[in-house]
């Protein structure tokens, strides 16, 4: 069993190795739109683009009614370009993310500004891009059903980026039933974890609305910490890397390599079917 104050204490000893690059990772990945904790956009981001210029049509009668059209579809193509960067783009970025703070909280060092962007390389791009658009659809579809399915499914897919980062060619159906596995039992206990930077973030606000950027990397880590401590105690994986078989008999091994982190991606395989 984990608890806050451990998670804390080992981001923060970690971050002394590696804070001012992590904060350049956030930084970047907030300009690109990847959120914090990895997470996926889904298709309310269209909607919710779009709704404003919906609304605007009880002023209809101020303007020229081929202007309005105009305007209509400036907006409708400014939101789907949005759509369509958040998902090829910011949600594997948001991937990178998780795997850049991973790979340093796991290595206690600095690994590499390039891991933000490691998602991307052949192999992996398409999977990543696949697997965190069906997490953003299944969260706004489940959303659509009261807002507590849509929470509840938020924290059982919560550690999906994170083993899509650490496992970027694992089948879809298979990163989403593990992070269920991990996550069972300890969404309540993630949520109070995310409630508990709160104050860090006020005072980041207080100190001129821009001091909340310096807590994302101790935020980043500490989430890191928590993958890490429920794929140990759910997974069976230690942090240096020994493995054991699953509840299912897939096995999952973690190849760290010291100069660049998962060399390739971490090595999954399924006794069923070999390696993948």
């Amino acid at each position: 069993m984990w608890t806050r104050a451990e998670l804390k204490s080992r981001a923060k000893e970690g971050l002394r190795h590696y804070y001012w690059y992590g904060l350049l990772v956030v930084f970047v990945a907030g300009i690109l739109g990847a959120t914090s904790g990895g997470g996926a956009v889904s298709p309310s981001v269209a909607v919710n683009n779009t709704s404003t210029v919906a609304n605007s049509d009880s002023l209809g009668m101020y303007y020229d009614t081929e202007f309005l059209i105009m305007v209509l579809m400036i907006m409708a193509v400014v939101s789907l370009a949005i759509f369509v960067f958040a998902i090829f783009v910011s949600n594997v970025v948001a991937v990178g993310k998780c795997r850049y703070f991973t790979i340093s909280t796991l290595e206690q060092r600095n690994a590499g500004f390039e891991e933000l962007f490691g998602c991307f390389k052949k192999g992996r791009y398409l999977n990543v891009v696949k697997v965190q658009f069906f997490r953003g659809l299944f969260e706004f579809l489940w959303g659509l059903l009261f807002i507590i399915p849509g929470i509840i499914k938020h924290y059982e897919y919560y550690m999906v980026p994170y083993l899509a980062a650490e496992y970027p060619s694992m089948d879809r159906k298979e990163i989403f039933r593990l992070s269920k596995q991990m996550m069972d039992g300890n969404k309540f206990s993630t949520w109070v974890l995310e409630l508990s930077f709160i104050g860090w973030y006020l005072l980041g606000v207080i100190c001129c609305c821009i001091g909340g950027i310096f807590v994302n990397p101790y935020y980043e880590a500490t989430f890191a910490e928590l993958y890490l401590k429920l794929r140990e105690d759910r997974l069976g994986i230690a942090r240096n890397g020994v493995h054991s078989p699953d509840e299912d008999g897939a096995v999952y091994t973690q190849q760290a390599q010291p100069e660049q982190g998962w060399q390739g991606g971490s090595y999954y395989q399924d006794p069923n079917n070999g390696p993948s």
